[in-house]
This record gives C-alpha cells, structure tokens and sequence, in this order.
C-alpha cells in the first residue's frame, strides 16, 4: 500500500515518531519548534501517513548559497513498518520534492555498517559515496549507536543521471559487527584514491561494498 505525502499535521507527533525511531530522549531529537521554523522557511518537511496513521517523517534543507544539494537529515519510518518497502517511497517523494525545485542531487549520512540502511540507500535507491566522516556527529546516547564512534557516508544521491565505471575493488564486513576500525581505514584509503561506492550486497553474513569511478559532470 502506498503511503501519503504532505505537510506535517501535528509536529508533536513528529517529536514522538523521532523518540521510538531511534529509541533517544527528547533532548536528541529536532524539536517542533525548529521543525517549523525550518519549513516557514524552505526546508523539505513531509509526514508519510497510512491509512491515517502517521508512519513516516521527512526533514531536509538547502545546501550552503551556491550548491545544487538538498541535504536530507532525517528519513524515518516508524519501527513497527520497517522492512516493507516505505523507506523508499519516503526517498521517491523527496525525490519529487527536490526536482520540482530545481536540485541535482540530495546528499545525507548513514553508518556503513548498517546493512538495512546500505541496501536501501545504495543497493535500491542507487546513492553514491565517497566522503567518509569520522566520528562526525561526536558520542550518541541512543540504542542504535550508544557505544560506537559515529563514523559515517556521505552520500549523493543523483536525480539525472551519471556516469558509472565497472567495479574494480570490495570492501566487506561482518553482519551485525561493532568494530569500524578495518573498514574506516579500507574506505578513507579508498576515497583518497579517486574510488567511490557503487554497489551493496550481503552474502553469507558478510556485507559487500563494490567501488568503481562515478563521473557526475
């Protein structure tokens, strides 16, 4: 079933979606007040709703003066609808959004070593990476990332199309790890060299990263 799209009809409600997405306290999230002020003044801000219920949020905003971005800060599906597909029908509708206004791309982070987030957001969506942050939001205290250096991609997500060379070389983990240590090393080294994240796939309980040339001029 496809989810609905519009403004937000109770950004409460929004503060409490964010809360059991990411399981943190209210002190973490982007609260309303903010939310709105953002919206009055041109940031994307859509709630999914299904069937009425609200499901799913969306918060991005422009780029720095100049740039041809929307960067994308929040993308949430409420725990009980996760895995059926909504994550990206919440990615196609900002999508819309962004190319009705004019932007080439729309760029956001997730951990690399988040195998549901990979698989959407390069195995589905078709985002591209080649900027690694390290430990780039400081110390979380919520249960998705209490205790791990928050390293993160920086993705691009382009709405024309680009030019993608053939995979030349894999970066892999273990499902489920902890340890970032091997991988960030294995993709700054990667990046410095000119390489980009093309492709994600899991095979015996291993994630795979293939990485090529991406050409977006």
């Amino acid at each position: 079933m496809a989810l609905s799209f519009g403004p937000p009809t109770d950004l409460s409600a929004l503060e409490r979606l964010q809360q059991s997405v990411w399981g943190c306290s209210a002190q973490e999230i982007v609260p309303a007040h903010l939310l709105q002020a953002h919206q009055h003044h041109g940031a994307c801000l859509l709630e999914g709703r299904l069937a009425g219920e609200l499901v799913g949020l969306l918060y991005a905003f422009p780029g720095p003066p100049g740039s041809d971005y929307l960067y994308s800060h929040l993308a949430a599906i409420a725990p009980e609808m996760q895995g059926r597909g909504y994550g990206r029908q919440l990615k196609l509708a900002q999508a819309d959004w962004a190319r009705s206004r004019g932007y080439r791309r729309i760029v956001w982070t997730f951990d690399p070593l988040q195998a549901s987030n990979a698989r959407l957001n390069i195995g589905r969506l078709g985002a591209v990476c080649c900027r690694y942050l390290v430990d780039y939001y400081g110390e979380f205290d919520d249960e998705l990332n209490r205790g791990m250096p928050s390293d993160r991609f920086e993705v691009d997500w382009w709405l024309t199309p680009v030019k993608r060379g053939p995979v030349t070389e894999t970066v892999t983990f273990e499902l489920g790890t902890r340890s970032r240590m091997a991988t960030r090393e294995r993709f700054l080294e990667a990046f410095a060299g000119g390489l980009s994240v093309l492709s994600f796939e899991t095979s015996e309980g291993r994630g795979i990263y293939g990485l090529g040339v991406v050409d977006a001029h």
